[in-house]
């Protein structure tokens, strides 16, 4: 496999892991601790996006992680509150500017979804994990 297609698939995978653990912190907090949905989405988020930053960190971009942990972990979290925006940007102007995605939702979000992580891919390659060591 391609070096670059490799590490955008574990880019991925790291994604898929912030999914579990944001989706299932929610549910968790919201049905055993009666917590709102807006305060569970909350730390749903902030967990998924530090354990999506550590497994980037550990496997898609070990070779350019930097020394500066909390400088690198604020930069993830900025790109990934973008990433977002940029998510539900493209589902917005799908859903609004097509009938056709209207109807059909899950389309939209799937186009948002692919917007949203191909903009923190490219983030967090060219910005978050920028350092590169000298051997």
């Amino acid at each position: 496999m391609h070096p670059r297609a490799r590490e955008i698939l574990s880019f991925a995978l790291a994604g898929c892991a912030g999914f579990v653990v944001d989706a299932a912190t929610v549910v968790l907090l919201r049905r055993w601790e009666g917590w709102d949905l807006v305060s569970a989405k909350a730390l749903g988020f902030s967990l998924a996006v530090t354990v999506t930053w550590a497994l980037n960190r550990r496997f898609t971009f070990a070779q350019r992680a930097g020394p500066n942990l909390l400088r690198e972990w604020l930069h993830y979290v900025w790109a990934n509150g973008l990433g977002g925006v940029v998510n539900n940007g493209v589902y917005l102007v799908a859903v609004f500017a097509s009938g056709g995605l209207a109807q059909q939702p899950a389309l939209a979000v799937a186009l948002g979804s692919v917007a949203g992580m191909s903009f923190n891919y490219a983030v967090s390659r060219w910005w978050v994990f920028r350092h590169r060591y000298k051997h």
